[in-house]
């Protein structure tokens, strides 16, 4: 395993390209950094001392992170706390124009790592995409009502990219820094 572990879980797969996006920008940095799925068998074969840093992301549908998410960090909250660590929170909330509905996203993903015991070092709240092509027919009927009371993209032949790449950068930059301090104290 890599010196920084980016885990994820995902359902439409954003997640995982926001994991991969981190990783790329990780080793532009000059940390080594891999891309792990929860539900692969490397997640659970992590060699913790040699772990500098980790990332931790999920998606947030109907107000919950997904399970295996949860499972993970509560496993792994001595390790994570252990260390620089960051848990990104990926859902469309936090593009709401409505301020409530990205507070709440917000509010969501600290409950997340509060339950679970960790203290990480950021918790960043990044906006996904309308996956259309990967929903079926009644959730891609709801989030194009949702999308519409939002005066967001309703054209559900193609995705619609909400992500801001630019917090991805900014995430990454924030950690490298955090892992490069925490290996110049430890020399």
């Amino acid at each position: 395993m890599r010196a920084v572990p980016v885990f994820f879980a995902t359902t439409e797969g954003q997640t995982c390209r926001i994991a991969e996006y981190l990783v790329l920008a990780l080793h532009q940095r000059g940390i080594d950094a891999e891309a792990v799925d929860l539900r692969s068998p490397q997640a659970a074969a992590i060699d913790w001392p040699h772990v500098q840093g980790v990332l931790l992301g999920a998606s947030l549908h109907i107000g919950k992170h997904q399970k295996d998410a949860k499972v993970f960090a509560r496993a792994h909250h001595d390790e994570l706390n252990a260390r620089p660590s960051a848990f990104f929170s990926v859902s469309l909330a936090i593009a709401s124009k409505n301020p409530a509905d990205a507070d709440e996203a917000r509010k969501i993903a600290r409950d997340f790592v509060d339950a679970a015991g960790w203290r990480p070092t950021k918790i960043a709240c990044l906006a996904g995409r309308l996956a259309y092509s990967k929903y079926g027919w009644l959730t891609r009927l709801i989030m194009r009502r949702i999308s519409a009371k939002e005066g967001g993209p309703t054209d559900t032949s193609r995705d619609w990219e909400l992500t801001r790449w630019d917090e991805v950068d900014r995430l990454a930059e924030e950690m490298a820094a955090a892992i490069r301090g925490r290996a110049a104290l430890a020399s």
